[in-house]
């Protein structure tokens, strides 16, 4: 990657030398590298030692040269020097110079690159390989050039600098998919020529012997006929399937003729009309060596680490100052518009001067999906070639530095040419950091597991460099669809790599501070096919919790669900009033590590330090704190018409950016007491969340914006000795949130700085250390009960996440039918009752128009296996949904 570094430090020592000293005894050496043609060599991939008369070591070294011609300063004069250049990590050329004045030149000429083209083949020598993904490498093991190879095993030809210097080579890595690579033997190139070598892989073009899969209803038991009707499948990574074998009533299938690829296996039941419907699937990869295959289909954790996110995140780097901006503000700008994440790598020492790119990334940080700030370290300074001791103080540098222009520290890292080595990891989980995100092309990603470090890295990209010439050559949204495809296929989720310079017009040789706004429309254009496959987009940092983010689609409009979350809402924050109390409360909280959202009256907020530097603390971390807005004055806003609604939300909403630096998408109705003209009020102020109270509520779960999350009880209410509950009142505490979760699915416990104050004839600004001990001990059981603590606008997407609530006697029925102790009648009675009691709802334009009531197999089966909690409630309602669109129950 190419990035523009600005050398403070070393140009601030230099001026800080006497000027008389400088002049008598140092001097400048202006190099100029060309290649044997008389033409500039671009910078990319240049690396230039530096050595004083007969010293071993190095007086100098620029590791990653960005500009040609370029300078060496605060060179001591009277002195013989040794200038080596390396390209591509390759041994180019050597200069030497007398440098007895203050400035002098000097010209390198090094070899013209080489081309090189590898045809691939399988173990005969004979058959392409079409499809494999190839990576030139030099012998330290950096990449240099990716593409794959065509239907005539040939990748595409890379121009690299030739391998003239003994010890010097190449060698390519060919992968059909993680675990299947293949390292090709050394390849020497040559100046000036075109080159195509071969390369044979140990790959047979057919595996010839028998490939047995075995399907497992347990553990240790096979499937057999009695569980169903079942078909194997493999499908390659274009999801092509390329293989079915019947399941035999000894749960076995077999596959013969493969190829060595990875595959996608799926095994499916067939009902009676001879529909598949997909059971389970694991990633399969076959090579000469695999014998059986096992896949368990109540077990999936046995089937494979495989991650299946089915997500893609897009990787914005070279963040920083100017240079570039209006691209930087375009693409940030785009994903804003479209309400989307996206992750940023920022570039700690060029960063904090630009208010117009500051400004725009601190709006995308408070907005609804926010922007996600990554380190890309202080510099292009490729850190594996320094000590452990100087890659720390760079990356400590770079947070020091986002926390003070951005407020916020980051959690991912991109290493600057994307190369790390285990020093670099060590110092990253050292500094808090949870994820690292580099080329994959570059190290191979560990297998995905939970942990408290991940690793994501990239495969496509919306361009590539040429070397050669600088230039990134942008590539079609189909190759990028392909990579992401491939991607999603390999580990589970896709990481796009983006440059400002894609986005940015290339005029003259250089890239210009203009907006390529045709390159821009193709991304919205990739954005919305991804949108289209039903692909989640989310950042770097949320991707190994893809199950707690996921919107779940269903057709099914009132179904009862349980998120099983508890979130808490502090309303009524202002300046002045009870303030050593609330903040105890919140300091309460961030010792629970508990989220908070803050709701405040515009009005009465902004002028008192101690509540406004508590409340900027606590929104530094958008996962423990948002703002909310309780409007201007806390006035009945029913007494208000929508237009003066709508003024107290929009003024309000002002203040807290003003005061706070970000946006609130929360509006908390004074009194909770709200109307139509409330909601159209929030409306008009792109108000995401509303949260009044569940009494004011008669459609809490309605889908359209804003999403309604009421409070279910207030703190007042939980810690009252409620005489109809037994038990302590920390116990009764627990209960009523229990009840909460069992009545509407989720809790939400509403606050005030007052539940926590000390009373005497009025509330004084002193802490109950009784009613704080109570909040904890609630804070404490809940969690011990398994119930999670949530921010209030997690709520929506956990309710649409949360499996179905189905009452224990249809499980009964389900377990009687399957064993046939009750017929067919009976259970499909049970079934109808619970669609009329809408615990289940099909749209009806999903009914279907028959009146056979016969009932496939495999929905006894399913019943069966519902039944022993072996599958979950909603594979066991597909079963449901296809009675009703086959007219089998009629509703």
């Amino acid at each position: 990657m190419i990035k523009l570094v600005f050398l403070v430090l070393a140009g601030c020592f230099i001026a800080a030398l006497p000027a008389a000293f400088a002049q008598q005894n140092t001097g400048t050496l202006d190099v100029f590298i060309k290649n044997e043609n008389n033409d500039r060599i671009f910078p990319q991939g240049v690396l230039v030692k530096i050595y004083k008369d007969l010293e071993k070591t190095p007086t100098q070294e620029i590791l990653s040269l960005e500009n040609n011609p370029f300078s060496v300063s605060s060179l001591p004069l009277g002195h013989r020097y040794k200038v080596e250049v390396y390209v591509n990590n390759m041994y180019a050329s050597v200069g030497f110079i007398d440098l007895q004045q203050s400035k002098q030149n000097l010209e390198i000429t090094i070899k013209n690159f080489g081309g090189m083209r590898l045809n691939v083949f399988y173990k005969d020598g004979q058959t392409p390989l079409s499809g494999a993904y190839v990576v030139i490498k030099s012998h330290d093991g950096k990449s240099w050039h990716t593409s794959s190879t065509d239907q005539f095993g040939n990748s595409i030809r890379a121009w690299l600098y030739p391998s003239i210097k003994d010890g010097d080579y190449y060698y390519a890595e060919i992968s059909l998919g993680p675990g299947l690579k293949f390292t090709s033997l050394p390849i020497k190139l040559q100046p000036s020529v075109a080159q195509e070598f071969k390369v044979i892989t140990p790959w047979p073009t057919i595996i010839d012997k028998l490939i047995t899969v075995e399907v497992y209803n347990s553990t240790k038991t096979k499937v057999t006929k009695q569980d169903g009707v079942f078909v194997a499948q493999l499908f390659d990574s274009k999801k092509n399937k390329v293989a079915e074998s019947p399941v035999s009533d000894k749960g076995l299938a077999y596959f013969s003729k493969l190829k060595v690829n990875s595959y996608a296996l799926y095994i499916k039941s067939k009902d009676d009309t001879g529909n598949l419907h997909t059971i389970v699937g694991k990633k399969a990869v076959i090579t000469e060596a695999t014998n059986t295959i096992k896949v368990y289909l109540h077990n999936p954790e046995l089937n494979s680490d495989h991650l299946d996110c089915n997500c893609v995140a897009f990787r914005l780097d070279d963040i920083q100052d100017f240079y570039l901006a209006p691209a930087q503000l375009a693409v940030i700008s785009l994903f804003e518009q479209k309400d989307l994440p996206i992750t940023i790598g920022v570039i700690g020492g060029v960063i904090g001067t630009d208010q117009k790119l500051i400004s725009t990334i601190k709006a995308g940080l408070a907005s609804e999906n926010p922007i996600e700030i990554a380190s890309h370290s202080w510099n292009n300074k490729i850190l594996s070639s320094m000590t452990k001791k100087d890659q720390e103080e760079l990356i400590v540098k770079t947070n020091d530095k986002i926390m003070s222009v951005f407020g916020v520290k980051p959690k991912t890292f991109i290493p600057p040419e994307n190369v790390f080595n285990n020093e670099t990891l060590s110092v990253l989980k050292n500094n808090g950091f949870t994820h690292i995100s580099y080329d994959a092309t570059e190290v191979d990603p560990p297998p995905f597991k939970k942990s408290d470090f991940y690793h994501f890295p990239i495969l496509p990209s919306t361009a590539d460099l040429d070397a050669n010439t600088g230039i990134w050559r942008p590539l079609s949204n189909d190759t990028i669809m392909d990579k992401i495809e491939q991607s999603l296929f390999d580990y589970g989720y896709a990481v796009v790599m983006m440059h400002p310079y894609e986005f940015s017009l290339y005029e003259n040789g250089f890239y210009v501070n203009k907006v390529n706004t045709t390159k821009v429309k193709e991304l919205e254009s990739l954005i919305e096919t991804i949108q289209s496959k039903n692909l989640r987009i989310l950042p770097i940092g949320s991707i190994e919790n893809y199950d707690m983010v996921q919107n779940v689609t269903t057709n099914q409009e009132d179904v009862t669900a349980n998120c099983n979350c508890l979130a808490f809402r502090l309303d009524n924050v202002q300046d002045f009033w009870l303030n050593d109390v609330q903040n105890a409360l919140l300091d309460t909280l961030d010792k629970k590590d508990v989220p908070i959202t803050i709701s405040v009256i515009g009005k009465f907020i902004g002028d008192d330090p101690k509540v406004v530097e508590k409340i900027k603390e606590k929104l530094k971390d958008p996962s423990q704190a948002r703002i909310a807005n309780r409007g201007w004055e806390h006035i009945d806003h029913t007494s208000y018409d929508e237009e003066k609604q709508a003024a107290s939300i929009r003024q309000t909403n002002e203040k807290i950016r003003k005061v706070f630096g970000v946006s609130s998408v929360i509006f908390v109705p004074p009194y909770d007491t709200f109307n139509e003209d409330t909601l159209k009020a929030a409306r008009q102020n792109k108000v995401v969340y509303f949260s009044a109270n569940i009494a004011q509520e008669k459609l809490p779960f309605r889908p359209d914006l804003p999403r309604h999350i009421p409070s279910t009880v207030s703190f007042a209410n939980l810690v009252d000795d409620d005489p109809f509950l037994s038990g302590t009142i920390q116990q009764k505490a627990l209960q009523k949130v229990r009840l909460s979760l069992t009545q509407y699915g989720f809790a939400v416990v509403s606050m005030q700085p007052s539940d926590f104050a000390v009373k005497t004839d009025v509330f004084e600004n002193e802490v109950s250390a009784e009613k704080l001990a109570l909040l904890e001990a609630l804070i404490d059981d809940a969690r011990a009960s398994g119930i999670n603590i949530v921010l209030l606008q997690s709520v929506p997407a956990m309710l649409d996440e949360s499996k179905l609530i189905i009452p224990d006697w249809i499980k009964s029925n389900a377990k009687w039918w399957a064993e046939d102790k009750i017929g067919d009648v009976d259970f499909t009675k049970g079934l109808e009752y619970l669609i009329e009691q809408k615990i289940i709802q099909i749209p009806t334009a999903q009914q279907g128009e028959g009146t056979e009531r016969k009932i496939p197999s495999w929905i006894k089966s399913n019943a069966k296996w519902w039944a022993e909690d072996k599958i979950g409630n909603s594979d066991f309602v597909k079963g449901i949904q296809y009675l009703i669109q086959n007219g089998i129950i009629r509703i």
